[in-house]
């Protein structure tokens, strides 16, 4: 039996724009690729009780959770993975990025997030 890992990662929307954040050069996964904030699924969590942890975590936002808007899958031997990008809302706090797996973040529109060299399921959602 294999293993399958999954994904949450929130399209966070304040004000019209969505937050992305570039992967640091120091980060070992796609490093300088835009992303938005999310992560792996723990053992244990739901997808969304991990999609607020890691955007806690990423970003230092409150969010509110909505529905899933994009489901892709990674075919990676190493690790295949179901990626599930859900829109949120933006509720309080300030972006605080931890500079060793985030470098930059910006509040894009959907249009200007398409002009981005981003992760290939924030890519593939974006097309």
């Amino acid at each position: 039996m294999s293993t399958f890992f999954v994904a949450s990662h929130a399209l966070i929307q304040r004000d019209g724009k969505y937050l992305v954040t570039r992967r640091s050069a120091l980060n070992d996964y796609m490093p300088l690729k835009w992303d938005v904030p999310g992560g792996t699924v723990e053992v244990g969590e739901t997808v969304e009780g991990a999609l607020q942890r890691e955007v806690q975590e990423e970003t230092g936002l409150e969010v509110k959770i909505g529905s899933p808007i994009h489901v892709f899958t990674v075919n990676n031997p190493a690790r295949p993975t179901i990626q599930i990008v859900f829109e949120c809302k933006y509720i309080s706090g300030e972006v605080k990025l931890d500079p060793e797996e985030h470098d930059q973040f910006e509040w894009l529109s959907i249009e200007e997030m398409k002009k981005i060299d981003a992760i290939a399921f924030l890519d593939d959602y974006l097309k």
